[in-house]
Parts: C-alpha cells; structure tokens; sequence
C-alpha cells in the first residue's frame, strides 16, 4: 500500500508533463535531445573533437585563426559530377571548378561529402552510374594521396584530420540508385554515408518537393520507401530528406528512429521556395537529433538577387584575386586578410552577399536552437552564389559574418562542422 500512495502522486506528475509539453519551450526541448546524445561521450576525453574548449580571446580580430583552426565540413558538392562530365582534375588550381585540392586547403575545408549525383540521362542504370561516380572519388584518392583520403566512420575522421589530409565521404543524391533493398547493403559496403531518396524527379521510394510542388505526384514515401529508411537506420546511413516533398518528408519522420539529415537546404519562411523547409520540418528534424545544412544557391537563398546574370566578386576582380591567390598560396590566413582588404566596401549589383544566407542560420537558431545548423554549399552544381562565396576559398566569410553577429566560438565551430559530426557519429558510428 505505501508502494501505491507513493507512486500515485509521480504517476499524476507525469500524466501533467505529457499533456503540458506543447507549452514547454521548443529550443528548451531539442536542447535536451541534443545532450542526450551528448551524454554517450566519454567523459574527459581530450581528443575529442565534438567537446572542443575556446582558444581565442577576441573574435573580431583573430576570426580568421578560428575558421582554419575549426573543423569546416560541407555536405554537398558536386565535384564527381564535374570529373565526370568536365574531366575536371581535384589536383590541378583552376577557375572552372569551385573545389580542387589547393582550394580545401585554402579556405579552410577539412571534411568534404562528395555528392554522387545521377542526371537523367543515367536514371535507368543508376546504381551502375553511382559506382562508377564513387571509382572516380577512389582514383582521386590515388592520384593526390598526400592531399585526401576517403573515411568510412568516425574513427577515419580523426587520424585523417591528424595527417592533415582532406576527410572525403560519399553521399548519393537521387534513390534511383537504389534499385532493391540489396543494394542498400551494397551502397553502404562502397562507402555512402547518406543517401538522399529523391532528387528533383520521383522515384519508387518517394515523391519529390519539385513533383508534389507541381502536382505531378503527391504519393509521399512508398512502402517500399520505409523498408529502405528502416535498412538505413540498420546500417548506419543518413536519411537526406533534400529534395523531398512534404508528404515523403513526413513520412520519413513517422519512420525513422535516427536523426534526420537535410544535406543541403534552406528556411521556407524566409523565402518560399518549394525546396525550402517549413518551421515545421525544420522543428521535426531538430527534434530527431538531426541538422539542417544551409545550401549557398541564390534562388533558395532570396528572391532578392538577379538569377538570370548572377556575378560574383570573381567574375568582376578575377585578374586581382589570381594575382593574390598565386602570391599567397602557402598561406591560406594571409590570403584571405588580403582578399578582405581588397574587396572591403564592394559589392556586386544584381546579387546577394553571404549576410543573407547567413540570415537562414540566425533563423533556425532562434526556432530551435544552435545544434541542428551547418553547412551544404552545392558547389559545382552548377549553382549561383552569393558575390562573396563564389568557391570554397571564401568559406571563412561565413565565420566572419558570425563572428560580426555575435555567435560564440563554440557556436561557430558547432555551425562549421561538429553539429554535423555529431549526427554522422550517432547515425553511422
């Protein structure tokens, strides 16, 4: 009888809680989730990468110290595509790629997701077409490796950091390439660490936002779409929901147990673009343990820029910022002071600056939090950029526009990468 009167009144707390919990604070709620996966770390220690302590006393001065002291990921590029199509060489300095090895280097990238994109002229043997893109990534692999190695998990990433080496992974983007749950099993033994289960078109698996957008097709995830995101979830690979629309979006929620991953996206109620993620999705993924990585294409940015003749300061100073990069080459932290100073005051007329995407992670911080934001630039998809983030050597314009916002060091490193890191850990070990 104790044992009753006892649990009576924890059993009435708890019915409280749970119908109380809509008024609870959202970013109190999803910082909770976040601790609990951060709660699976060692305690003390030292090396790990996701606890990192402050190491600069003034930002505004030494902002450019933190960016290439900071673990920067990007989760979206298509530089395999450009191999692919363009022959484009990762070991060669050139104008017509946003990445190569000398750029990573130069603006401070250290993790890479190599996005294995499949165009429509390969949706009939996609899987075979994904392969061969993931061939090119191992030759690139062999051809610069002094400069960059493919990881496969967690542990990879660090002892590659350690060598100063580039940290490639592979991302699929489009479930064409998954032609039956087997291959699932073989896209992961190759290496995919997220796949993402439509791009533009539909497929089996799902409908996308540009198909449910339009209405061509509104069927949402398939049946034969759960079984893959639940054979995901077994085998440790992110579930991109880029791309997907709204119905396939919350299907995935009602069917994943892992964190959900937008690879490369950006905020609906800052522009309305059907690519975009409504305060709704943005919330659902915070509340998986995911992250929503901010995508650098103009039209998902604003609606603000001129789309049709889009330049960048590379377009208009490309003779002076060559004339710098070859100057400074060996040193990445010199070269782009010099760059600041050249192009300070300027501005290009018809675009956007990188301010305005920065404004989509001031707006998914103040819905949810700090820890569900990074960074999917789509580099070499063909993209328009902001004026000054035109390739990858500009990515520490972006921890200076946070620095200048009043982020914290912790912030900002969250922001560059370990807010990513975190998810890849939890899902795929």
């Amino acid at each position: 009888m104790k044992l009753l009167f006892f649990s009576l009144p924890v059993l009435l707390v708890i019915v409280f809680l749970f119908f109380n919990s809509e008024k609870n604070s959202v970013v109190a709620d999803f910082t909770s989730v976040n601790q609990t996966l951060k709660d699976t770390i060692p305690p003390g220690n030292k090396e790990d990468i996701l606890n990192p302590k402050n190491k600069f006393t003034d930002l505004s001065k030494e902002y450019i110290k933190l960016h290439f002291d900071a673990i920067v990921v990007d989760s979206h590029n298509d530089f395999l595509y450009r191999v692919y199509k363009d022959k484009s060489d990762f070991g060669v300095m050139n104008s017509h790629s946003q990445l190569n090895k000398f750029k990573c280097k130069l603006g401070g990238l250290k993790i890479q997701f190599f996005s294995d994109w499949i165009d429509e002229d390969n949706f009939n043997s996609s899987y075979n077409f994904a392969k061969h893109q993931i061939d090119l990534l191992e030759q690139i692999e062999e051809m610069n490796s002094d400069d960059i190695e493919i990881a496969y998990n967690f542990i990879n990433i660090n002892n590659i950091l350690k060598a100063k080496k580039l940290c490639a992974f592979v991302g699929i983007e489009g479930g064409t390439a998954v032609e039956n749950l087997e291959s699932v099993d073989s896209l992961h033994s190759l290496g995919v660490r997220y796949i993402g289960l439509t791009w533009n078109n539909s497929n089996k698996i799902a409908s996308s936002s540009k198909d449910e957008n339009s209405g061509k097709s509104k069927k949402g995830l398939t049946d034969f779409g759960k079984k893959v995101v639940k054979r995901m979830n077994e085998l440790g690979i992110m579930v991109d929901v880029s791309h997907l629309g709204e119905k396939s979006f919350w299907g995935v929620v009602e069917t994943s147990n892992k964190p959900i991953l937008a690879s490369h996206s950006c905020c609906y109620s800052l522009n309305s673009h059907y690519r975009n993620l409504k305060d709704e999705q943005i919330k659902a993924i915070a509340k998986s343990g995911g992250v929503i990585m901010i995508t650098f294409h103009t039209p998902f940015i604003s609606d603000k820029s001129n789309h049709t003749n889009t330049k960048t300061f590379y377009d208009v100073y490309k003779k002076e910022l060559d004339e710098l990069t070859e100057k400074y080459i060996d040193n990445p932290e010199k070269l782009f002071e010099e760059k600041m100073k050249l192009l300070q005051g300027k501005k290009v007329e018809g675009n956007i600056s990188a301010n305005a995407l920065v404004d989509h992670i001031d707006y998914i911080k103040n819905l949810v939090g700090v820890d569900y934001i990074g960074l999917g630039s789509d580099f070499d998809g063909g993209i328009d950029t902001p004026y000054d983030l035109y390739d990858v050597t500009m990515y520490p314009v972006i921890t200076k526009i946070l620095v200048e916002r009043g982020y914290s060091e912790i912030e900002i490193r969250k922001i560059l990468g370990l807010n990513f890191l975190r998810v890849f850990k939890e899902v795929c070990g």
